[in-house]
């Protein structure tokens, strides 16, 4: 299948790589963030073709909204249909598009391999009560991005030598009041129903744990996808990557993608990804370390 570098559909941005790959990966961006949030993730799997959007209300998507995750699934699963091979796609997602990964499974199961989701659990009390003032939180946000070079890389967890000037350049352009307010919403509006309906959907879905999410609402959230499930949604599986930031795919891209690879392949997870028990019929394989290779947390791998 022959799809442009660069295309949008009804005029949703979004790049095409490798599209002679016969299985096609999708990745969704955080809030405030862009396609080229991958830059650094897509070298890592050339052997696949890639579908990588920008979001509404972000970067050159940025007249498509307003911003939810009910039109950004919708989008996605029309780039699906008519660009990825089969009409079908293994879906990642971190943080919001984590949640809009989770939504398509929802709105769209026909478009969807499997999922692959950090950083998009329902919200407990705490992020609740901040996401309710989204004005400061944006305005922290502003400040962080403004930053000196060194004072960002300490203050995101982004790994310095990945440091994207292009990508900090859209976020910059991204970071609006108005959609601060309208991610933080959405977040708060997606609810344990919602869960329940991507459970009964019945896909395999990979949730991986950052250091700043709570572990038992991550393994509730695969508790209640692997028994709704009649047969792939029983292999949803739960990981805690411990030294893990939020948008983690810019801290570690290597091990990230290892990630996606694995899962998408039904294979073992690398050693990093620590098995969550107590989920619904976990029993989750992990890679062997080869000679030399230690368990060694996302900072040391490079």
């Amino acid at each position: 299948m022959s799809v442009p570098a660069d295309a949008s559909t009804e005029g949703l941005f979004f790049s095409s790589l490798n599209p002679l790959a016969p299985i096609t990966i999708v990745l969704l961006h955080a809030l405030m963030g862009s396609h080229l949030e991958w830059a650094h993730c897509w070298p890592k799997l050339s052997e696949y073709h890639l579908l990588i959007p920008d979001l509404p209300q972000h970067s050159r998507s940025r007249h498509v909204g307003p911003f939810s995750y009910l039109l950004s699934a919708d989008l996605i699963a029309k780039i699906i249909r008519d660009h990825a091979h089969d009409g079908r796609a293994h879906v990642v997602g971190v943080s919001a598009g984590g949640y809009v990964a989770l939504e398509l499974v929802r709105r769209h199961p026909d478009t969807v391999l499997s999922a692959f989701v950090s950083g998009a659990a329902p919200l407990e009390d705490f992020w609740k009560s901040f996401n309710s003032q989204p004005k400061i939180a944006q305005i922290g946000l502003s400040v962080i991005l403004h930053s000196p070079r060194s004072v960002m890389t300490k203050a995101t967890g982004w790994a310095p030598e990945l440091r994207n000037d292009e990508l900090v350049k859209e976020m910059k352009r991204n970071n609006t009041a108005r959609l601060y307010e309208t991610g933080c919403r959405e977040a708060q509006n997606w609810t344990r129903e919602n869960l329940e309906e991507v459970g009964r959907r019945d896909k395999r879905i990979a949730l991986v744990a950052s250091r700043h999410e709570k572990v038992e609402h991550i393994q509730e959230m695969a508790r209640v996808l692997g028994a709704l499930g009649s047969d792939q949604g029983q292999k949803t599986r739960a990981f805690l990557v411990k030294d893990a930031i939020q948008a983690w795919n810019l801290q570690n891209p290597q091990l990230f993608a290892r990630g996606i690879r694995a899962w998408a392949e039904k294979m073992p997870m690398p050693m990093d990804y620590e098995p969550l028990e107590g989920e619904a019929g976990a029993n989750p394989r992990r890679e062997v370390p080869s000679r030399g290779q230690s368990n060694r947390g996302p900072s040391s791998s490079k």
